[in-house]
């Protein structure tokens, strides 16, 4: 059998026996809706809670837009959103990059989308700003319960109206991406999202978890809780609305508008019926990100192997798909994450026990799961160097690593995992 698996902007070919195949897991297919622009206005004009353009009048409004590494139709969010504004008495709009890179080409590019849509929609008195967690002016709210600095973009504070545009997929600490990530980290200084990320390495702060969730069972995540406090905070007695939606490949799914939380929970509804799957462990397994941007760098595409990771049985082997275009992380992030990776997983693992700085979750997730598994090969464009260096073994061949795993037990049994950054495998 023939599975396609996405790398980059490509697809690539691998070629398994059919006996050999103990599944290919993806997002399930769900029902596509084929006019994005007329389910927006449609759920925009059926919110959970007042309508929009009647909360907005003669208000201040702050509208959160997420950054460029989010793969959602930012233009019609946008186009939907604005015209329900132009009674507002000023707007503030913010790109919500949380520590992300701020004058990347892709924030520039919001940045004038946000501008073309306000202008085409003739919105009066409003501004845009791409939040810097490091040199952006902030205020100091104070703190969550959980000892959390709330340090928050001034030009967020103090609005009547809070209107968040949200992507939802699966996310490995958070729970689900959804409204509350645009407000912590999404807004914040720093401090804050240190501080709240050093809560990745709680065991409960993981993925199918979420004060939001459904099950009241699911509700324990104090990461995630941290975030929704903060929002509560950031927010005061203002009102928020979300418009939020599912995607796939550019592709809309699911959308809804309104009160956040009613809607998060109908959003991680669909994502646990559409992106979750229970499976029987296997010995061998292969993950793909899902292509660009997932796998931009290895820093993103680890998402895929944390959600995934289930998926293997101690001392397996995976085969691991992520073009990484664009090295092993951004500038930002590289000396917590990679520089960290660099050393004896031991050590990784124990530097980390103590005082904990920003993406260093990351590299102890990475060691913890190096440490589980026989070993994980990579498919990229980065150096073998650098691979090699983070424990990793680079491969040029992907079909030789199927044949060598058929070859050393003919009655092997692979899975396939695609898409893997929106998805969350859970293990029987």
């Amino acid at each position: 059998m023939t599975m396609d698996l996405r790398y980059g902007n490509r697809t690539i070919n691998l070629n398994i026996p059919d006996k050999n195949i103990a599944g290919m897991i993806e997002p399930r297919k769900a029902h596509v809706l084929s006019n994005i622009d007329e389910e927006l206005s449609r759920v925009l004009a059926n919110p959970h809670g007042p309508q929009l353009e009647e909360i907005v009048r003669s208000k201040s409004i702050c509208v959160l837009v997420e950054d460029h590494t989010r793969d959602e139709p930012h233009y019609a969010l946008l186009n939907a959103i604005a015209p329900l504004l132009r009674d507002a008495n000023r707007i503030q709009f913010i790109i919500t990059t949380g520590s992300h890179e701020v004058e990347h080409p892709g924030n520039l590019e919001i940045v004038e989308l946000i501008r073309r849509v306000a202008q085409d929609v003739k919105l009066g008195n409003f501004d845009i700003v791409i939040n810097d967690c490091h040199n952006s002016e902030m205020t100091h709210l104070g703190e969550t319960s959980r000892g959390t600095p709330l340090i928050v973009n001034s030009a967020a504070v103090g609005h009547d109206v809070y209107v968040v545009a949200a992507d939802m997929k699966a996310h490995y600490f958070a729970g689900y991406s959804n409204a509350l990530k645009n407000f912590l980290p999404g807004i914040c200084a720093f401090e804050t999202i240190e501080a709240n990320h050093s809560m990745a390495l709680n065991p409960s702060s993981t993925f199918g978890r979420h004060p939001y969730h459904p099950d009241p069972d699911r509700r324990d995540n104090p990461l995630a809780e941290d975030m929704r406090e903060a929002m509560e905070i950031i927010t005061k007695d203002a009102k928020v609305f979300t418009l939020s939606v599912i995607t796939d490949e550019g592709k809309l799914i699911w959308a809804d508008a309104g009160k956040v939380e009613p809607v998060v929970a109908g959003g991680i509804e669909i994502l646990d019926e559409t992106a979750s799957f229970i499976v029987q462990p296997v010995s061998r397994i292969i993950v793909s990100p899902g292509g660009y941007p997932q796998d931009k760098s290895l820093y993103h595409a680890q998402r895929g192997l944390e959600l995934t990771k289930n998926a293997v049985e101690d001392d397996g082997e995976i085969l691991f798909l992520a073009e990484c275009r664009d090295g092993v992380a951004p500038p930002e992030a590289t000396e917590n994450f990679y520089n960290k990776l660099v050393v004896p997983l031991d050590d990784v693992i124990a530097s980390i026990s103590g005082k904990y700085h920003l993406y260093e979750h990351k590299a102890y997730k990475f060691a913890e799961l190096l440490k589980r598994v026989a070993s994980i090969k990579m498919y990229t464009e980065l150096e073998k160097d650098v691979v090699e260096s983070a424990h990793l073994e680079k491969v040029t061949n992907l079909q030789k690593v199927i044949d060598a795993w058929i070859e050393a037990d003919p009655e092997v049994k692979i899975l396939v995992l695609d898409k893997a950054n929106k998805i969350a495998v859970y293990a029987k």
